[in-house]
């Protein structure tokens, strides 16, 4: 007993010199020395099994300065060693830690978006360039063989010329000197074969004109046919780069509650003009109303980032165009229920049963946002809303197994979850895309595992 308290003791009193020179230096704003000498004492603390009430307040102080120079400086290679004392030392999360918490994660959300927008941006001015050398190099190419071939019959034509009517000049100076011992038959024969020679020069000339007219033709309309490719190779690439998602064929819908994907992968018939007009208005809405689900829920882009994962899915599973993109509409909207819950339980902290039990509710309050969905596609909706959280095992919200979920729920349910597991959310740390997946194949009882095999082919 002697040698614990002895330990105590000795345990105490780095305590208090530890927590004397974090005060120190929290004086001096010196914050990246005062945390981690906090950190210290923490330690120290803990070991000795009970922590302080002054060391908790000056800890929270320290916190607090040093959040908030991360917030003006944008240094934020702390930051992770914050959070994971946060997780250790609940009792540091006072209400004002956790305010600069959330403006470092969305700073942090914000510049990473960035980042990838000018990516982007890089990338579409990288191929532009691209696509106006090669336009230039192809013009440039036609416009030299045309100039060539111009120039080679025009030295032919003038050589065939020259000869021709050297030719005939001394044909014409011989007749002359023997004019005098010739009759005027002689002459006309002449006069005749020259008439002929020209003649014959004037065909060769005209023909050559004709043939440089059709070559020139046909250089023109392979200039065309080149200019035509390059723009659809350009506008190709444009919607690859940035996620385009408009085509619209036909319709070709139906309730997917079997794991038969790909049943309607043959061509939907083509849609009517009023028909395109009504998906691409229920696609509008959508982003709209997903927009609204966000900002209530602060999950930055994920009905975008949800929604183009299920249609590349549907997509890749075999799915016909129309049912992707009534897919791709439905996942935008498929947490409408959001909406009708209180924003303070949204953002609570902690939930008793209670509060757990009607956050969990908003799987059945999406009918009085979804007024604006055609009948024709009333079905999609309702499924994607209701039963999203649905697990294979059957022990989902609603209880449904197996097959027994409608696709269009597997696919959001796959989806949501991969988009939280690489986006931070609260203290998790974030991962990457293989861990994620891995995370996924391991929870066959929570998603259908021949979802998640495609999800990772396709990324």
């Amino acid at each position: 007993m002697a040698a614990t308290f002895v330990f105590a003791q000795s345990t105490s009193d780095l305590t208090k010199r530890y927590l004397q020179k974090a005060d120190d230096q929290y004086t001096n704003m010196q914050y990246e020395e005062a945390f981690k000498t906090i950190n210290a004492c923490l330690r120290f603390s803990q070991n000795a099994d009970e922590v302080p009430g002054n060391v908790y307040l000056l800890a929270t102080q320290i916190y607090t300065k040093l959040l908030d120079k991360m917030t003006k400086t944008k240094d934020f290679t702390l930051f992770d060693d914050v959070m994971m004392n946060l997780q250790t030392y609940p009792a540091l999360n006072e209400a004002q830690v956790q305010k600069y918490v959330k403006k470092i994660q969305t700073m942090q959300s914000d510049m990473k978006e960035a980042a990838r927008d000018a990516k982007n941006q890089e990338m579409l001015e990288k191929v532009s360039a691209n696509q106006q050398a090669s336009q230039e190099e192809i013009l440039k190419s036609i416009n030299e063989s045309n100039e060539n071939m111009v120039n080679s019959i025009s030295d032919k034509m003038n050589q065939s010329n020259t000869n021709l009517i050297q030719g005939v000049t001394n044909s014409m100076n011989t007749t002359i000197d023997k004019m005098d011992k010739r009759s005027n038959k002689t002459l006309w024969i002449i006069a005749i074969g020259a008439g002929v020679i020209f003649v014959i020069v004037f065909l060769l000339v005209f023909l050559g004109i004709r043939a440089s007219a059709r070559a020139s033709a046909l250089h023109s309309e392979q200039l065309d046919s080149t200019l035509k490719l390059i723009a659809g190779m350009q506008q190709t690439n444009n919607q690859l780069l940035l996620g385009g998602v408009t085509d619209l064929n036909g319709m070709g819908l139906k309730s997917a509650g079997s794991s038969r994907w790909g049943v309607d992968a043959l061509p939907a018939p083509e849609m009517s003009d009023d028909e395109k007009a009504e998906l691409k208005q229920l696609v509008i809405d959508c982003e709209k109303l997903g927009s609204e689900i966000d900002a209530v829920t602060k999950r930055k882009n994920n009905s975008k980032n949800v929604s183009e994962l299920v249609y590349k899915l549907a997509m890749q599973l075999g799915l016909n165009q129309n049912s992707s993109m009534v897919y791709f509409a439905a996942a935008m909207v498929y947490d409408a229920g959001f909406l009708a819950v209180p924003e303070e339980l949204l953002e609570a902290e902690s939930l008793s049963d209670e509060q757990r039990e009607q956050l969990r509710d908003h799987v059945k309050q999406y009918e009085q946002y979804l007024g604006f969905v055609p009948r024709k596609y009333w079905q999609i909706f309702e499924e994607a809303a209701k039963y999203h959280h649905e697990n294979m095992d059957g022990s989902g919200y609603e209880g449904l197994e197996g097959e027994n979920i409608p696709q269009i729920a597997r696919l959001i349910h796959v989806a949501e979850s991969y988009n939280s597991l690489i986006s931070r959310r609260n203290y998790k740390q974030i991962m990457d895309k293989e861990t994620a997946i891995e995370e996924l194949l391991s929870k066959p009882e929570l998603y259908d595992v021949d979802v998640v095999k495609v999800l990772d082919a396709i990324l």
